[in-house]
């Protein structure tokens, strides 16, 4: 049985379907290359870098002195563009796990992304105007966990009530070195996801959910911006299309400790070759 039909596991097709689309379509946006654009979030970074007093025995500053004080500057506002990705890069992986979330809009489908990865554990969802999959990557195993319309969506209304009967709310283990899946479970690629296409080129220096940040520019024909926080830890902010209609995706959580990834219980998951017999 091949990977493709994990999905439409009662088929004998053989070729590319949507569900294994789904991600890839959502993996092209999260590389700044593709039309995304901002999805505004509640969190912010941790690691905010405040003005300090040089004089540290003095008497504090007057509260109204303090207040005006701009942060200091990590520095990346005066250095060429490839340098800033190069650096952002740097301080992601440093970091060592984040949160990414947002929606974004292709070929006319609004979808959702919403994931947390430390860097060896995943944990996510996809969702397309209705179908969604969680995904879960730990322990060095995958694991999927389509709901009834997602069965649908990729296998027909037929075979996706079959499928989703047979396995129900559990996790269907993926086979090791399934390509099918890979696009789906690569947000954890730092370098992939934060590559560009064209050449990039600074843009305009604005704040990205309370935090001043510089934009990166992709110059390819689909080609966004990338935000980078010019305070703190270069940390990538956001990534942002040139039409602001498609959505966008943000980043934070950066450092944080993912207590909810963990390895589904045995019985709450699947083997869908044994489940169909194969």
């Amino acid at each position: 049985m091949s990977r493709a039909d994990i999905f439409v596991a009662v088929t004998d097709r053989h070729e590319s379907i949507r569900a294994t689309q789904f991600g890839g379509n959502i993996i092209m946006k999260v590389n700044f290359t593709g039309a995304v654009v901002v999805l505004a979030s509640t969190a912010l970074l941790a690691t905010g870098c405040a003005g300090q007093n040089d004089d540290k025995g003095a008497a504090a500053p007057p509260a109204a002195q303090a207040t005006s004080a701009a942060p200091a500057t990590n520095g990346v506002e005066a250095l060429e563009a490839e340098q800033i990705l190069d650096k952002a890069k740097a301080a992601l992986k440093k970091a060592g796990s984040f949160h990414m979330k947002g929606d974004i809009v292709t070929d006319g489908d609004k979808m959702g992304l919403d994931f947390k990865t430390d860097g060896t554990k995943i944990k996510g969802k996809l969702s397309m105007a209705g179908p969604s999959v969680e995904l879960l990557e730990v322990g060095g195993k995958r694991y999927i966990r389509p709901d009834a319309a997602f069965w649908g969506m990729s296998g027909g209304k037929e075979q996706g009530e079959q499928l989703a009967k047979l396995v129900g709310d559990r996790w269907v283990e993926v086979k090791a070195g399934d390509k099918d899946t890979a696009d789906m479970f690569g947000f954890s690629d730092i370098d992939s996801m934060l590559d560009a296409e064209g050449k990039v080129t600074k843009g305009q220096v604005k704040d990205v959910n309370g935090k001043p940040a510089i934009g990166l520019v992709d110059n390819s024909k689909d080609g966004g911006t990338l935000y980078i926080a010019t305070t703190g830890e270069p940390y990538p902010l956001r990534i942002e299309s040139k039409d602001a209609a498609e959505g966008g995706l943000d980043f934070s959580e950066f450092g944080a400790e993912f207590a909810d990834i963990v390895a589904p219980a045995a019985n709450d998951v699947v083997d869908l070759e044994k489940l169909m017999g194969k």
